[in-house]
């Protein structure tokens, strides 16, 4: 149970539905204003459109105040994205973000993902913070309900063909391999690995064999 709050928290979007064309800017402020450690997380915010007669380039975003329209956002017709800055929390109050269209038509997607790093190796906390910034968000989102929120301590590292982890420990090498996991798709390994308090101090290198093709947080 605990594993599917945090997988429907971490790994699926929040969808902030609006309601008759505002959405209070309070709404999705909290989450704009955590600060991420990991160079792996990735986050992005979008329109996403429910109705198939509408195209990205049918919706118009706007930033208002007190019911009063103060700047237009622009919606990339690509993919969705708007760009908003954080606010504080007495300014988010007295905003909203107002949409041209139904809430049964568009909505407004918090998307949190993490990318695959670009390169065999990296530092062990640019990879370990994920388990920080998850933690971060899961309470986040949680709000009063965070003591019972579930609580991330482990990344667990898909490949697409058997591979090796090996953290360069100062009192030796650690290596982790990986196993066949039927969660996945066919052919891919996985292996799970354990934040270690002592390594996120020591901070040695951490080395694939191949780039992993996703990293997931796990409680």
């Amino acid at each position: 149970m605990l594993r599917a709050v945090l997988l429907a928290s971490l790994l699926l979007p929040t969808l902030l539905q609006a309601e008759e064309r505002d959405i209070p800017f309070a709404k999705m402020n909290p989450l704009l204003n955590v600060e991420t450690q990991s160079p792996l997380i990735e986050m992005k915010l979008s329109v996403e459109i429910t109705d198939d007669t509408l195209s990205f380039n049918d919706v118009k975003v706007w930033l208002a105040k007190e019911g009063e329209i103060l700047a237009a956002i622009p919606v990339d017709p690509e993919d969705g994205r708007i760009q908003l800055l954080p606010m504080t929390e007495q300014e988010a109050r007295s905003h909203a973000l107002r949409i041209n269209h139904p809430k049964e038509a568009v909505n407004i997607n918090f998307e949190l993902k993490v990318v695959p790093p670009s390169s065999t190796s990296m530092s062990y906390r640019d990879i370990f913070y994920l388990v920080d910034d998850a933690n971060l968000f899961i309470n986040t989102m949680a709000g009063a309900m965070a003591f019972f929120a579930p609580k991330v301590d482990t990344l667990k590292f898909h490949f697409a063909e058997p591979a090796a982890v090996t953290v360069s420990a100062q009192a030796g090498p650690l290596e982790f391999q990986t196993e066949p996991d039927p969660s996945m798709n066919k052919g891919f390994h996985s292996v799970s690995i354990k934040q270690s308090k002592n390594l996120m101090d020591a901070n040695p290198t951490v080395s694939f064999t191949i780039i992993p093709e996703a990293i997931e947080p796990l409680d």
